[in-house]
């Protein structure tokens, strides 16, 4: 399933970071992330892998768009908002974040697949599905 997600997503227009489903804390721990989480976040691919999407946080991030990701997370749910994260450097921007669960065939949640871009990048801009 990763290597798909690999081949699919490695050239979208979006930000794509792919989690496990362990959303207890300090999880998840980013499975894939696109060349463009990287241009992003100012983390490399590399720098992600096997670490929590938790590093983009900051004392900006809202606790109520923690609980809401959280919820959705451990419900299995997908989810749609807004949140403030951080760059590597430290800079804060606004990231739209449509999240998806992504189930095995007996209808566990084993992957959560973000689809990200910052909010102000430009007018115009392309839209993942639902945001």
């Amino acid at each position: 399933m990763l290597e798909f997600m690999r081949r699919a997503f490695a050239d979208s227009d979006f930000a794509v970071i792919v989690t496990d489903a362990d959303f207890t804390y300090p999880g998840p721990t980013v499975l894939y992330a696109n060349a463009r989480a990287a241009d992003l976040t100012g983390y490399g691919v590399e720098e992600m892998v096997g670490r929590s999407p938790r590093i983009l946080q900051g004392e900006a991030t809202s606790v109520a768009s923690r609980k809401v990701m959280s919820r959705a997370l451990r419900d299995g749910e997908p989810c749609q908002l807004v949140v403030k994260n951080y760059r590597k450097n430290g800079e804060l921007y606004d990231c739209e974040i449509e999240i998806r669960p992504i189930r095995d065939p007996s209808g566990q949640v084993i992957y959560a697949v973000a689809f990200e871009q910052e909010r102000s990048r430009r007018p115009g801009r392309r839209r993942a599905p639902g945001l």
